[in-house]
């Protein structure tokens, strides 16, 4: 048990002289040169992520620019699944000719199997008004 008191106390003593030792630049080089390091390498991945979504991230199909589509017009989660229920409902019809062809909606106003209220208030958002009755 002396033992190890004895040792803690000149561990403090240890902590306590280090801290009173003045330190110089040469002292810390290496820690700082590591913390600027991982620094730089942050930065470094955030540019090269933000330069990859800019240039790389469209993929170039029907499906990319749905999504950037959506994006555009600030859509929920459920008024995309929305849309794709529409588009799915009709025969040969891409995913982006939901938000150029109003009519793939208004087909959705009068199907039963459609929540109807829902999709006029989603036409109204992409369209700006409701185009049939």
């Amino acid at each position: 048990m002396k033992c190890l008191l004895i040792v803690q106390a000149s561990t403090f003593e240890s902590i306590a002289r280090s801290s009173q030792r003045r330190s110089t630049l040469s002292d810390n080089l290496f820690l700082i040169t590591w913390m600027g390091l991982i620094v730089a390498f942050w930065i470094g991945l955030y540019y090269f992520d933000k330069w990859r979504k800019r240039y790389i991230g469209t993929g170039g199909n029907a499906r990319s620019l749905f999504y950037e589509l959506c994006s555009a017009h600030q859509l929920t989660r459920h008024e995309r699944s929305m849309l794709m229920k529409a588009v799915n409902a009709q025969p040969e019809t891409d995913l982006p000719a939901v938000f150029v062809d109003p009519r793939i909606l208004e087909n959705c106003f009068t199907a039963p199997a459609f929540d109807t209220a829902s999709y006029r208030a989603l036409s109204k958002k992409i369209f700006g008004s409701v185009h049939a009755k």
